[in-house]
């Protein structure tokens, strides 16, 4: 049990439980979101992890957003985590040229139970995605995230590609991503599912509504 503490807060922070913030929202909207998964893992079926978390984000200008979530499975585990950041459109689609949105996230965790102790952890991530709308509603987007831990070690690596459909006020999106493709997982205890034994794939489910703010 404690080595699963001790890789949970890594495993949460190279981006389970949270999909691509593929573009801002608009300025003055708020958006409330909430997403679930995370790497396969062979349990018998092979299922994604469990992860969620929830959050929000709010607009703050015409191409920037700030944001906050709260990492619910890992308190299950008595650790607690958060991560605020935002998003900044860089360059907005053109024609048949795609966006590229550039976005960050400082993460914490920590423990809650004195029975489980961890140690406070921090990890900085960057995720630059570029993305594609089609018809107002469909947007395609692939995405690429790097994750340094402060407290030391290897940089993480994910890549990710996805689709969201928006409803008016709504919006669905799915996401299949691959965690750190440079890594062997063939060694793990874990039977994380990659290919040819590299890394781990994953899919995530994410939900959100949006209120006010300028139309994109």
């Amino acid at each position: 049990m404690r080595t699963a503490l001790l890789l949970l807060p890594a495993l949460l922070a190279t981006g389970c439980g949270l999909t691509t913030q593929v573009r801002p929202v608009p300025r003055g909207a708020v958006q409330v979101e909430g997403a679930i998964g995370g790497p396969l893992v062979r349990v018998g079926p092979v299922i994604p992890v469990p992860l969620s978390t929830v959050g929000a984000r709010y607009g703050v200008a015409e191409r920037a957003d700030v944001a906050a979530h709260v990492h619910l499975t890992s308190l299950s585990f008595g650790v607690a985590g958060l991560d605020v950041g935002g998003s900044w459109l860089a360059l907005a689609q053109d024609g048949a040229v795609p966006a590229l949105s550039l976005g960050g996230r400082l993460y914490g965790f920590t423990s809650v139970l004195a029975s489980r102790q961890v140690s406070p952890r921090a990890y900085l991530e960057v995720s630059p995605t570029v993305s594609y709308l089609l018809g107002g509603r469909f947007l395609s987007y692939a995405s690429a995230t790097g994750l340094v831990q402060l407290a030391g070690g290897p940089p993480l690596l994910s890549l990710a590609v996805g689709e969201e459909v928006r409803l008016a006020s709504w919006g669905v999106q799915l996401e299949l991503r691959w965690y750190q493709p440079d890594y062997a997982t063939r060694f793990n205890a874990a039977d994380w599912q990659g290919p040819g034994g590299m890394g781990a794939l994953g899919a995530l489910l994410g939900v959100r509504y949006r209120f006010g703010g300028d139309e994109e």
